[in-house]
């Protein structure tokens, strides 16, 4: 392609078209693709309202970093994560490289990027979990309003406990339907089969994956949803609805619980972190944390494997 035909809104429209194009067919995740989206939403509108730059080829690293402060302007948060300004590095990266790599006339961006990724944060001290006191406030509080017999009430309390007890995430948690849950052959000492099996078809891997539960942990939620849906609908609707809720929504009512609860923690990832630290400290085994989580590299996992301060000072005490 030519990397330039004149107007910069135009060529950016024009290659930002292509490289979308080429996404889908590299097994970029839906979830991946609306964040991929969003920020190049936000770059052409950087790009309508700054007046500097007329051309592709003058994009430089000044025009990169000046974006990047534009988008913690129009954010919510005084200033980003260095975790979050990796991410828009990485994908506005990846699309002017696709440029790069594009172009008939050779012009690279590989300079523009040199030197502007943050200094990576250390992951272990950035982890954040709910303390066991937290975990049962919030199954206290999600168990006592299933009592009364509200649709949402049953919504939040099932999506909640299958990210917080079987490490699911939230867009995999979204996306089951009632058939995807079944009573696993798994027998305990007393020949009962006490976990469900949970089928997992919009994971990050794009690969189906397995997931366990403890069934007594979701039997009430389970019965309800039976009650009113079919075994191909999705668990996670509205009443009158096809489709699955939406993220965001979830998000915003499982931030008021916290907020309600006085849980000064934020985000849906803090339950599948939960779910880890808890089963790290049972087990100690990384292997099978690595399965339960469903990671395709250990190293991901080993960012679990440390001990608390409880931990420690309750093995001093031994």
């Amino acid at each position: 392609m030519v990397l330039e035909k004149g107007d910069l809104l135009k060529d950016y429209q024009r290659w930002l078209k292509s490289y979308l194009r080429n996404a889908k067919h590299r097994e970029i995740s839906k979830n991946s693709l609306i964040l991929y989206r969003r920020i190049f939403s936000k770059l052409e509108d950087y790009i309508k309202e700054q007046g500097d730059i007329k051309k592709l080829s003058e994009i430089d690293k000044e025009f990169i970093l000046s974006f990047l402060e534009y988008l913690e302007e129009q954010s919510s948060v005084e200033s980003f994560s260095t975790k979050t300004k990796m991410l828009y590095i990485s994908v506005l990266k990846s699309f002017f490289i696709y440029i790069s790599d594009n172009n008939d006339d050779f012009y690279t961006y590989e300079k523009e990027f040199k030197g502007i990724v943050p200094k990576k944060a250390n992951r272990r001290k950035n982890l954040t979990y709910l303390k066991d006191s937290e975990v049962t406030k919030i199954l206290e509080y999600l168990n006592g309003n299933l009592d009364k017999k509200k649709h949402y009430s049953y919504i939040h309390s099932l999506g909640i406990k299958l990210m917080l007890f079987s490490g699911l995430r939230v867009s995999e948690m979204l996306s089951l339907k009632l058939k995807d849950i079944q009573l696993s052959d798994l027998i305990n000492e007393n020949g009962e089969q006490d976990f469900y099996e949970i089928q997992l078809l919009e994971t990050k891997s794009k690969e189906e994956q397995i997931a366990l539960i403890r069934a007594e942990l979701i039997e009430k939620e389970l019965a309800y949803f039976r009650d009113i849906n079919k075994k191909g609908d999705f668990i996670f609707k509205a009443k009158n609805s096809k489709k699955p809720i939406n993220r965001s929504n979830f998000y915003v009512t499982v931030s008021s619980i916290m907020k309600k609860l006085d849980i000064d923690k934020r985000g849906l990832h803090i339950f599948r972190h939960t779910c880890a630290m808890q089963l790290f400290r049972k087990t100690g085994n990384l292997l099978v944390l690595k399965e339960t989580l469903r990671h395709s590299d250990i190293k991901t996992t080993m960012i679990y494997a440390h001990a608390e301060k409880e931990d420690i000072a309750n093995a001093m005490r031994e």
